[in-house]
């Protein structure tokens, strides 16, 4: 699978040790959530799903991540590519 990375930083430069949320908002915003450690804040980024279509519409040219294989094949496989980033769903939490 190719894809188009985003650079993910706070404002005081570090960049994220895990994500703690991904979702969409009403806006059709693309909404990453997770905590600086250096700043101990909360730390919110927002894109356009739109502009993040537009910014990566020539993915399937990009060179770097051609040898990328797609876990979706394996059953479970989306689960357990989540999991791996870090990404917990509710039902995981209640166990």
């Amino acid at each position: 699978m190719k894809f188009r990375p985003f650079a993910l930083s706070c404002e005081c430069g570090v960049t994220p040790t895990r994500i703690k949320q991904v979702g969409l908002s009403a806006n059709r915003q693309l909404v990453i959530h997770w905590w600086c450690l250096r700043c101990r804040k909360s730390i919110y980024v927002v894109r356009d799903l739109r502009q993040c279509w537009e910014e990566s519409a020539g993915a399937e040219d990009l060179d770097g991540d051609a040898g990328i294989s797609t876990e979706a094949s394996v059953p479970g496989g989306d689960a357990q590519f989540l999991q791996s980033m870090g990404i917990r769903f509710p039902a995981d939490l209640e166990s």
